[in-house]
């Protein structure tokens, strides 16, 4: 059968001017055509800062994707325009050491904040996102962080659920669900903390993690709470491990964490989720409970009164650290046991208050039996 035959050569487009082959070439070429920018993307590609990027993010038997290599390009090149900077073959990698030799230097912070603020379209936040992940993977992370909406939605998971994932991980794994499940900020904020950002409560079960701006979700310094059994864990490991952070392997913990629960609960758990349960559960706690402000504080969020507590002064003004270990704690667990509200200091006190008026009015009244006794 020729291509007459099979309509390529002899068709003709709707207008009846030109020949199939040519509407449908044209078409193909101004959906894959060359951008003008090429010729710096190719420079761009032989960036050793580049490679070292997309060597961190290739997995086993899953290379980057064509989308992820044109997208770290695009970000890259636009970077340096905006850097005013040559585009060559090292541009990227000369930036980095710059940063990595003196890291107190901001200007490429204020640069990107400036980039941020001008931003029309979330293009933009997804170039800075790409800036940020080539420096982090780089070893010279920026002090900055930027918030990108996902596309996809939070489905509610049952709690029953989440508690047969829990059971069903080994116990490595459960501590590092545990960690999301109790810390409410990001995955990396939680297992790249510094050994020495953790903080063990004396007279208490929690410890304080002093979580930097550079790692918080919302690029605020702030103070999160964990058990202090679970701290504990992780400190132990890590120590033995050599590690200088809590969890530095979490990337493939989570990965068999999320495989699990899609492959035997049929449920996508992501550690985002785990922050949006962590806020659903303590806005239920009655505000004579627990102070709105301060489970607002552990996620990270400036409070509307007040200020953002030190790390060391809440060791010594602990009334978030006792609302978070009787109220929202035992709410958090996975472990499936039941939540039993302690009586709070108010409610004690009332008790304690009506024992003693029940004691002083039989004294009273057995001494006025005595006093009108013949």
């Amino acid at each position: 059968m020729g291509l007459q035959d099979k309509g390529l050569s002899g068709a003709r487009d709707p207008t009846g001017t030109k020949p199939y082959r040519f509407v449908r070439t044209l078409a193909f070429h101004q959906k894959h055509r060359v951008s003008q920018f090429q010729e710096d993307y190719d420079l761009i590609a032989q960036d050793p800062a580049i490679r070292t990027y997309w060597a961190d993010l290739t997995k086993p038997q899953k290379p980057v994707s064509h989308q992820a290599h044109t997208q770290t390009l695009r970000a890259m090149c636009r970077f340096l325009h905006k850097m005013k900077v040559p585009v060559t073959a090292t541009a990227v990698s000369e930036i980095i050491q710059r940063k990595a030799d003196n890291p107190k230097d901001f200007t490429i912070e204020k640069l990107l904040k400036l980039w941020k603020a001008e931003a029309t379209d979330s293009s933009a936040q997804h170039n800075i996102g790409r800036v940020l992940g080539v420096f982090r993977r780089n070893y010279a992370p920026l002090h900055m962080t930027i918030h990108i909406t996902s596309s996809y939605k939070t489905i509610p998971i049952a709690e029953p659920t989440l508690r047969a994932i829990w059971n069903d991980l080994t116990p490595d794994d459960r501590d590092v669900l545990d960690l999301m499940a109790y810390g409410a900020e990001r995955r990396r904020a939680l297992n790249m903390l510094p050994l020495e950002n953790v903080h063990l409560v004396e007279g208490s079960n929690v410890a304080i993690l002093d979580v930097p701006a550079r790692l918080s979700k919302t690029g605020i310094a702030h103070p999160a709470i964990i058990p202090k059994d679970l701290a504990e864990r992780l400190l132990d490991k890590a120590s033995t491990n050599g590690y200088t952070v809590l969890v530095p392997n979490y990337g493939t913990i989570w990965r068999r964490i999320t495989k699990l629960a899609i492959n035997s609960h049929k449920v996508r758990l992501t550690s985002h989720y785990l922050r949006k349960r962590f806020e659903t559960l303590a806005e239920r706690i009655p505000s004579n409970e627990m102070n709105p402000n301060h489970w607002v504080i552990l996620m990270g969020s400036k409070p509307t009164l007040g200020h953002m507590p030190e790390i060391y002064s809440l060791l010594t003004d602990r009334e978030l650290i006792t609302e978070y270990e009787t109220y929202l704690m035992p709410r958090l667990a996975l472990s499936g046991e039941t939540f039993k509200p302690k009586p709070s200091e108010l409610d004690e006190l009332r008790r304690d208050n009506a024992e003693l008026k029940d004691q002083l009015l039989k004294l009273t009244k057995l001494l006025t039996d005595k006093l009108t006794s013949p």
